[in-house]
């Protein structure tokens, strides 16, 4: 997992131009591949806070050809500037 929260963190701190409203979904997952696992990370705009949080959960209980499990992915929502 420390793999997935530096570039959490350095995606969090970049300048954004983003709206009081929008909702970023940081979703980060980590596949199995025949080198070896790779990590994905991915920053999607959404219009409020629960649908943020649709979202997510929609990630988290979906399932991925070549995934690690769902223990390998997590997401945040984070409120935009």
């Amino acid at each position: 997992m420390k793999r997935y929260f530096l570039p959490l963190i350095a995606a969090l701190a970049l300048p954004t131009a983003a709206s009081a409203e929008t909702w970023w979904l940081m979703a980060a997952g980590k596949y199995n591949q025949a080198a070896g696992s790779t990590g994905a990370n991915w920053s999607i705009p959404t219009n409020s806070e629960q649908e943020c949080e649709f979202a997510g959960q929609k990630f988290l209980n979906a399932s991925f050809p070549y995934s690690v499990g769902s223990k390998a992915r997590g997401y945040v929502c984070v409120k935009g500037k």
